[in-house]
């Protein structure tokens, strides 16, 4: 033990004001350790440790240690490590070569084998019983929003006398509100039919449905799709028959379309349509209720179909 305190700190680790607390190479004697303390030297000492040899490659035994799992004989010095030979499977304690078999009759291919019962690309898609593949629910929802955007506008489109009807009547009301608000008094209560008469809130339904079933109808039987699943690369077919190029029956067009509208613009219906939504994500087929009613089933479109 020297007496002697040396004067100064250990190298200061980037980001830190002072190096923290340990064994560190004596300024005194460079054959021994010093102790610091986190603030000074102590007077503690002790001879340097010489760390063991690298090994040569990662996960193998330093030379002169014994292979795992293989203790040496008495009366032997310990082998050196070696690696697997070509055409051996690894031993324990070392990876798998690049080339070399993984298991026996299975070469061990980019890292982690294949599962067994997975297919290298994952769970297979759902295909019809011709072999086309069924559309996925994302798929079948982006179309349905494009669908309800061209829908919206092509209604108000139509819908914009019955508003121009109906704007008297709102004029009146912005106004009568104005002046109550000039002269300190509480709005007026208005009843919501003096603004949008029975009549013509009846009207605006026709007008919705009539739009519906002509959009959805119109292109189902023309296209075997409407304009959001053209966008979108689906189709409309007969059920497992995904390969079919012929229109679909009036039937199906009907129903599905019939399903499908309705409860979109009756409000009281609007549980019916988002249990229609949602049956496809646990239906073995993927198809939602009005699929099941006309016996139809959504695909991905074939190239040049």
């Amino acid at each position: 033990m020297s007496n002697d305190i040396p004067v100064g700190s250990p190298p200061v680790p980037p980001g830190r004001h002072a190096a923290p607390g340990g064994w560190y190479p004596d300024p005194v004697d460079p054959a021994r350790e010093r102790y610091w303390d986190g603030w000074q030297w102590s007077r503690n000492t002790r001879q340097a440790e010489t760390p063991p040899p690298p090994s040569p490659h990662p996960g193998m035994p330093a030379p002169g240690q014994p292979q795992q799992g293989f203790p040496p004989q008495p009366g032997q010095p310990p082998q050196q490590g070696y690696p697997p030979q070509p055409g051996m499977p690894p031993q324990q304690g070392y990876p798998p070569q690049q080339g070399q078999p993984y298991q026996q009759g299975q070469p061990y291919q980019h890292g982690m084998p294949p599962q067994y019962g997975m297919p290298a690309g994952g769970q297979p898609a759902l295909r019809t019983a011709d072999g086309v593949e069924v559309s996925g629910w994302w798929y079948r929802v982006l179309a349905a929003v494009i669908d309800w955007l061209i829908f919206t506008v092509i209604s108000g489109l139509v819908s914009i006398p019955v508003y121009l009807r109906m704007m008297p009547a709102f004029q009146a009301l912005f106004e009568e509100s104005m002046r109550a608000a000039e002269e300190g008094r509480i709005m007026p209560m208005t009843d919501t039919t003096r603004l949008i008469p029975p009549g013509d809130q009846l009207l605006l339904t026709v007008i919705a449905i009539g739009v519906g079933l002509l959009y959805h109808g119109f292109f189902l039987r023309w296209r075997g799709a409407t304009p959001g699943k053209l966008v979108v690369g689906l189709r409309v077919v007969p059920l497992d028959q995904g390969r079919f190029a012929g229109r679909l029956p009036w039937r199906a067009v009907i129903l599905r379309t019939l399903i499908w509208v309705l409860p979109g613009v009756a409000a009281v219906l609007i549980i019916f349509q988002l249990i229609d939504v949602l049956v496809p994500l646990g239906h073995p087929k993927k198809q939602a209720l009005h699929d099941l009613a006309a016996g139809t089933q959504v695909i991905k479109k074939l190239p040049g179909a």
